[in-house]
């Protein structure tokens, strides 16, 4: 009886001291795991003209995280706390078309390492839509005549599921607001016999990121013929659209060939292409021969990797580099409308644009 007393007795102290081991572990564990290492994988998505959704890789032992955004030179941040255990946060209320940078960081019983900055610019968040297959047919032309404007908008390209012009200078369409005879013309290529396709294209007049019913241009259904299918239409004068259009705020032109009849803009399908355009309206008061240039110069992208592309200036603009310490990185003169930044740091910069009769400072991020 003695001895089985004795074993009761010794399981129970087991089993105590495994529990009391198995907590001091895992508290020492839980202790021993929380860092305060600079989080990974930090990137932005679900980018709108005022937020956007930071996210970083998760890390369980660590669930507490702060985060800070800011415009890129400016000295205050604002901070929030994303809800513990969370890996993403979105950030609200921010100003239209605009470059923002945003860190993460880690906590513990003090704050971590800031991560490295991520910029981002808030613009109009279009849906995805691209063809499958490219090789039957395809977009080879699109034009655009506008009122007023000197030069035409004219895009040869060849076969793609979906390509995205927005960013490229030579391709951004202007347009007057309140003008009338605006033509857009498309040509097709078919790699054998045509088969019918219909010809589709929207402009997103009221710059709310989505191409609506009444903002479709163009349909033309049962095309089998290379000749150019051209539609003509207007644009609304200045009391109709919102400020962000009138700032050329991101906004699309989108032409589609498709062998169904599209019920939208969006979505995939299986033969033809997709090509977004970006478009700027100019004021009604320009000249016929001011129309052809913006208003004001423009760079994009912004941020960019090497090649920054310069509308609204002249052939013989000068350029000058200067970092946020003001010291000159480059100079030169600006070609084809072009300036590359292969021989920058990753960091922000200012562009001063000269000619004979103005100058100009833009800032940039190179990325």
């Amino acid at each position: 009886m003695t001895k089985r007393l004795l074993y009761v007795f010794s399981f129970i102290l087991g089993i105590s001291s495994f529990q009391a081991e198995n907590k001091i572990e895992a508290e020492s564990k839980s202790l021993f795991y929380c860092d305060t290492n600079v989080p990974t994988g930090v990137q932005m998505s679900g980018i709108t003209l005022t937020s956007g959704t930071v996210t970083w890789t998760a890390d369980p032992d660590t669930p507490n995280n702060l985060i800070r955004y800011r415009l890129p030179g400016t000295t205050t941040w604002t901070v929030a706390t994303p809800v513990p255990g969370q890996n993403s946060f979105t950030i609200t209320n921010l100003e239209p078309c605009t470059v923002y940078e945003v860190q993460v960081a880690k906590i513990c019983t003090t704050q971590g390492m800031w991560s490295n900055p991520v910029f981002f610019v808030t613009s109009l968040n279009y849906c995805t839509t691209a063809s499958i297959d490219a090789t039957m047919v395809y977009i080879s032309n699109v034009t655009v005549n506008s009122t007023g404007v000197t030069a035409p908008m004219v895009s040869n390209s060849g076969a793609s599921n979906y390509i995205d012009y927005r960013t490229d200078v030579d391709r951004r369409i202007k347009f007057l607001a309140g003008s009338v005879g605006n033509t857009l013309s498309v040509s097709n290529t078919w790699a054998g016999t045509p088969s019918p396709i219909t010809v589709t294209a929207w402009i997103d007049i009221n710059g709310n990121g989505v191409f609506d019913a009444s903002e479709r241009i163009l349909v033309a259904n049962n095309v089998t013929s290379t000749t150019p299918v051209v539609t003509t239409f207007s644009i609304p004068s200045y009391p109709i659209l919102p400020s962000s259009v009138i700032n050329g705020c991101g906004l699309v032109m989108r032409v589609m060939c498709r062998q169904e009849v599209p019920a939208d803009a969006c979505g995939s399908f299986t033969y033809g292409e997709v090509e977004d355009y970006g478009i700027n309206f100019l004021t009604p008061t320009l000249g016929v021969n001011e129309a052809g240039k913006s208003t004001k110069p423009e760079i994009y992208p912004n941020p960019a990797s090497d090649i920054l592309n310069i509308s609204g200036i002249s052939e013989a603009t000068d350029y000058e580099i200067y970092n946020v310490l003001g010291q000159k990185t480059d100079e030169g003169k600006v070609s084809d409308h072009k300036v590359n930044l292969s021989n920058l740091s990753e960091g922000i910069y200012f562009i001063q644009l000269k000619d004979k009769n103005s100058a100009i400072r833009l800032k940039f991020i190179k990325k």
